[in-house]
């Protein structure tokens, strides 16, 4: 009989299979596209460093997958504009890097087309309907890319040691991720760790690095640190509609 159970769910199956493709499809297909870049370049960095030491290409490695999955979730889930553009620079960035190390295998080659496939879907107009085209109600601009200024530790940090990484490096490579997940989270102690102890720490690993590289981190560490002191920063950590008044007591006559 056609009311059978299993004959229903096999005509609910076709039924699905013939139907048109639904319009949200594009962001899917980009985001998974653009996943595939990003752990294809990650693999090729961890696979064959050169230029860079191991320790190096590792910290390149996780910014790459870290930046790649805050762009998916601002595409996603979010639909602001700002998450196509970190896409795009997160994946031209990873394309170059798998440039440096070379040709040498067919997972480079393989890295790079994905790349180029990403870098195009990102630009085309496939994400214009699915992105939102106003301004959000929700913080302000500086308070959004100090979070996202500020996860970049790791990328920044695999730079300036290419050479070799070292102890104090690799601690501010955690540094900076922990502090913008603390003040993504409206912790206190996360605001002040990007105010004071990441521009510290970025000055103290300097020490140990070559002139290049100590420039690239201690302005990476003062730009977290001025976008950390800023109105815009500190506003987005206060609590949504302020302060109830305090309620009103009629005074009994005697």
């Amino acid at each position: 009989m056609s009311h059978e159970p299993g004959t229903r769910s096999w005509q609910q199956l076709t039924a699905l299979y013939h139907s048109p493709m639904p319009r949200l499809t594009p962001p899917y297909l980009i985001s998974g596209v653009l996943t595939g870049s990003s752990l294809l370049s990650s693999a090729v960095l961890l696979s064959d460093p050169e230029p860079f030491a191991p320790g190096a290409a590792a910290l390149l490695g996780i910014g790459i997958v870290m930046y790649t999955l805050v762009a998916i979730a601002g595409i996603l889930l979010v639909r602001a504009p700002w998450a196509r553009w970190l896409g795009l620079g997160t994946t031209v960035g990873a394309l170059l890097l798998t440039a440096i190390t070379g040709f040498d295998s067919a997972w480079s080659i393989v890295a790079i087309v994905i790349s180029l496939l990403a870098v195009a879907a990102l630009s085309g107009p496939w994400l214009k309907v699915w992105l939102r085209q106003r301004p959000g109600t929700g913080p302000e601009p500086k308070a959004v890319a100090l979070p996202l200024i500020a996860l970049g530790a790791a990328p920044v940090a695999g730079l300036a040691s290419w050479s070799g990484l070292t102890l104090l490096v690799g601690a501010v490579a955690v540094l900076g991720p922990v502090a913008a997940w603390a003040y993504a989270r409206a912790w206190r102690w996360g605001l002040w760790a990007l105010r004071v102890a990441y521009p510290l720490a970025t000055a103290a690993a300097a020490t140990q690095l070559a002139w290049q590289g100590a420039l690239l981190l201690v302005a990476h560490g003062a730009v977290v640190g001025l976008l950390a002191w800023s109105p815009e920063a500190t506003r987005a950590q206060l609590p949504i509609g302020g302060t109830l008044p305090a309620p009103r007591y009629r005074r009994r006559t005697p």
